[in-house]
């Protein structure tokens, strides 16, 4: 016997981040997407902007790359240009957890009738601050795995390792619709590959609107898209960090971007997104060892 009720509408919800890891997990196979409050506090987030503001304000030509439309300020090479993003937020065990129960990819193959089991874990894939400001008009909505031309069955609920990307946003002020808040489409991660239906561009759309401190969590199947400014003056930072299934080529190349000495000063759990751990059976070595031996 059925209860009757009908199942809930996809959804934004918003989870206090010392709530068990379950309901983050829950949020995110149900809506595809969910808000981490009080992810983070002032000071880290005073940090994080004072250590990146010298390369978002540097003169240069904004990048017109995917979805950016060329009035958007970047900072590339985040968690190498931002100490507090790479420790305090990318390396933050919440995040970490999440990204390791969503990407990590566990197989068993055969040598001889020999049942070996390896986990694959995930890599950072791309770390960036976006700084839009007036005159930003809203991006397209998009999937941000489409980089990794990942493809889509239509699907009634979430199985497992069904994305290959997870991504975390930490913005540095309070968004709103009025500075350009991402826009999301709860659900849409469990949506086949057809064109999909966003009636006059506002159908299922949710704004992302977040205090300051707090934190968002976005599968990469996600469709969504960054909102319009639309203040006379003023900016909405974001810092955008999202790993990969450890098997993905990952966005940015992470062996060209942080060099080895400045690597060995960051976490273990960043070097190992980094790449630095070989991914069993044998992906990522160097002379056919492990390349953690270069940190020594």
């Amino acid at each position: 016997m059925t209860s009757g009720r009908k199942p809930r509408d996809p959804v934004l919800r918003r989870i206090p981040y010392d709530s068990p890891r379950s309901a983050f997990i829950e949020a995110l196979e149900k809506n595809g997407c969910v808000i981490v409050q009080n992810f983070t506090n002032p000071e880290a987030l005073a940090k994080a902007k004072e250590e990146v503001q010298p390369y978002l304000d540097v003169e240069e030509p904004a990048s017109s790359v995917g979805a950016l439309q060329g009035s958007t300020k970047t900072c590339t090479r985040l968690i190498g240009r931002s100490a507090t993003v790479r420790e305090k937020f990318f390396a933050d065990e919440l995040y970490q957890d999440i990204v390791e129960h969503f990407l990590a990819i566990e197989s068993t193959c055969y040598y001889g009738a020999n049942a070996t089991t390896t986990t694959c874990h995930p890599l950072l894939s791309v770390s960036i601050t976006m700084d839009i400001r007036p005159g930003t008009l809203a991006q397209q909505l998009h999937r941000d795995d489409k980089n990794h031309h990942a493809r889509h069955t239509a699907v009634p609920s979430y199985p497992r390792n069904r994305d290959v990307l997870l991504g975390l946003f930490v913005p540095d002020c309070a968004t709103r619709r009025e500075n350009g808040a991402t826009r999301v489409v709860p659900g849409s991660h469990l949506w086949g590959d057809a064109k999909p239906d966003f009636g006059d561009g506002s159908k299922g759309v949710v704004d992302v609107e977040m205090e300051a401190g707090d934190a968002f969590l976005m599968l990469g199947s996600l469709y969504h898209g960054g909102g319009q400014f639309m203040l006379e003056e003023g900016n909405r930072m974001m810092h955008i960090m999202f790993c990969c299934a450890g098997n993905m080529r990952q966005e940015e190349i992470s062996f060209l971007s942080y060099p080895v000495e400045e690597v060995k000063k960051y976490s273990k759990v960043v070097q190992d997104r980094l790449g630095w751990t070989q991914s069993e059976p044998n992906l990522g070595w160097v002379d056919l060892k492990s390349p953690e031996f270069m940190l020594q």
